[in-house]
């Protein structure tokens, strides 16, 4: 799947296959889907699971980008980002959206909290 991440300003094309699985264990050497449980379960509040949720958002992004990266390592990536500029929510709700990137089901289809009712995105 082709699609557009934008990330602090910026739009990223990413492409999401199969070969994400294999891509991300290959550079990060860890589970992709072991570390989007990690996310799941962090501690609200907590600086460090707040600093865990960025990383895997970014590797995340970054396999996704690989194809377009020219090259580029992990670490030059992420020096393309200025840190200020995921300091506020707009900023960190693009990044955490590299998921529907991952799971577009969840992207047309959410539950309401107060019935438990599917609902498009935009009937909140």
């Amino acid at each position: 799947m082709e699609s557009v991440l934008r990330i602090a300003g910026r739009e990223l094309p990413v492409h999401a296959s199969l070969k994400t699985l294999i891509d991300y264990k290959s550079v990060f050497g860890t589970d992709l889907f072991e570390d989007l449980d990690k996310v799941q379960n962090v501690k609200e509040g907590s600086i460090g699971s707040l600093s865990g949720v960025v990383t895997v958002c970014f590797q995340i992004a970054y396999v996704l980008h690989k194809p377009y990266a020219k090259g580029k390592t992990f670490a030059e990536f992420l020096d393309e980002f200025e840190f200020d500029s995921f300091q506020s929510s707009e900023s960190m709700a693009e990044l955490t959206g590299v998921f529907s990137l991952l799971f577009p089901a969840s992207r047309t289809q959410t539950k309401s909290a107060a019935d438990g009712s599917p609902q498009a995105p935009g009937d909140h």
